[in-house]
């Protein structure tokens, strides 16, 4: 079975890859027109897939790397400090986001500055806290996140609610 054809039933994570696959053997100038046709496929996936998110009808793979370490955003012993993390929230908040997974994974942010980016971000932290309470130590991080939590509330609750 030729690879266009596996397109629709590959997963988000798997499509990304083959996409960057693709860019690099454009790069390389190595089999140019069969990369090219590969990346006219994957588009067209992602526009359907994005269509039937818009209708309800699909939920995304979640990336291997998410919205917020994609940023540079990370707590714990080897974290960033809380001034960055807050730097880093806001721009998630209120900038376009990297292109990581795929656009419905994307979509699912919301656009920036909305009540659907902030509900997203929120819902992110909050639960990467609740499972790191199940973790011995990782007190630390679940600290972190708790106080990104309140930084959030505080600076754009208001704004949506």
């Amino acid at each position: 079975m030729s690879v266009l054809k596996k397109i629709p039933k590959m997963n988000d994570n798997d499509l990304r890859q083959l996409f960057l696959n693709a860019n690099h053997l454009i790069e390389k100038s190595k089999m140019v027109e069969q990369a090219n046709a590969v990346i006219d496929a994957i588009e067209s996936e992602w526009q359907r897939r994005l269509e039937r998110f818009d209708k309800g009808l699909y939920k995304a793979d979640t990336p291997e790397e998410g919205v917020l370490k994609a940023v540079g955003y990370k707590v714990g012993n080897d974290g960033v400090t809380h001034k960055i993390r807050h730097q880093l929230l806001d721009y998630v908040m209120t900038r376009s986001l990297p292109s990581i997974g795929s656009p419905a994974y994307l979509a699912e942010w919301g656009e920036p500055d909305t009540k659907e980016r902030y509900r997203k971000l929120h819902r992110v932290i909050r639960v990467l806290a609740s499972s790191g309470k199940k973790f011995q130590n990782m007190d630390t991080a679940v600290h972190q996140w708790e106080e990104d939590l309140e930084y959030l509330e505080e600076k754009y609750y208001q704004k949506y609610y």
